[in-house]
Order: structure tokens, then sequence, then C-alpha cells
């Protein structure tokens, strides 16, 4: 009898142990926010440009070396302002970089991701920036938005590169996140 409980206890202690450590995602929602992916060709992405200024619109991380400033303009490239006078900066171009979120500078490099590839440019001359290397899909293939709990429209890296992603009216989407 004292086995026969014991067994009893154990089998009923193994049952709730397990079922405290299963986790079960939440039933995608059916209502609220969907979004499509918006494509690039890779050979567009691939493209570095060296523009003029454009406007400050979705303004990221701002990095100061020597008499620059380098400011992120998220998903296109980097504003570069001349700061020899703080008070009134200046700007003086812009680095066209598809994708773009991060940068860091070391010396005269500056490494910027471009979608799913690192890119190291040459800013000696911040008016003529050089590429230098490329090393391409050194990071993943972007195939969810950022947002978290919403439905998506499934990414296809066949149709190129995801650059960003927009809100939409998506029929019936297949993808959660």
């Amino acid at each position: 009898m004292h086995r026969l409980f014991s067994a009893l206890l154990l089998t009923m202690g193994c049952f709730l142990l397990d079922g405290c450590d299963r986790y079960y995602a939440p039933p995608p929602p059916s209502k609220g926010d969907t979004y499509r992916p918006v494509y690039a060709a890779y050979s567009d992405i691939r493209t570095i440009q060296n523009l003029s200024p454009q406007p400050l619109k979705n303004v990221g991380k701002i990095y100061v070396k020597d008499n620059y400033l380098y400011i992120n303009e998220e998903g296109n490239g980097i504003h570069i302002f001349d700061n020899r006078n703080p008070e009134k900066p200046v700007q003086v171009a812009f680095i066209g970089i598809l994708g773009n979120q991060e940068l860091a500078i070391k010396d005269s490099i500056l490494y910027a991701d471009n979608v799913t590839d690192l890119v190291a440019l040459n800013i000696a001359n911040p008016l003529n920036v050089r590429l230098v290397k490329r090393i391409e899909n050194a990071f993943d293939y972007p195939a969810y938005p950022l947002a978290t709990n919403v439905r998506f429209e499934c990414a296809d890296p066949a149709r190129g590169a995801v650059i960003h992603w927009e809100k939409a009216d998506v029929e019936n989407p297949q993808c959660y996140r």
C-alpha cells in the first residue's frame, strides 16, 4: 500500500511539474496592427551614395568624431554636420545607406549596417566618403518587424531585401510575432 501511494504521489508530482515548465504562446490577435515588408533589390541596397545634405526626418544615433557629427537617419543613411561651431552646426553631406540603423567609428573608418551587410567607409574626407570593405550577409535577414504581438505578411527573400516594414491592411496575414 505504501509503494502504491508513493508511486501515485510521484506520478502526480511529475504531471504538476511538467505543466509548469511549458510555455504556450498566446493565439495571434484577430484585430490590431498588421505589417507588410517593403523590399529593395540587393543591387540597390549595395549602392552607397555620397549625396548633398538631406532633411532630418527620423533621427537615430549620433556620433561625434573630431569636428563632425554623424547622425543616423534610420533606414536611409547618415547625415554629416561640420561641428566646428557647436552652437551652429552646418550640414555638409549625407551618406545614402539603405536599411541603416547602426554606426560606429574607429580612427577614420565608419562601420554601418546596410540591411544584411556590414560596410566599412573611409571618412578621412567627410565630403568624399569611400567604401573600404563590405561583408555580405553579416546580419540575419530581417524576416519580421520590430513590433511584437502583431500579425504580418511573411517576408520573401526572393523578392529582395526588406528595408523596412509599413503598417498596412494585410489580407489574412500568415505570420505572427
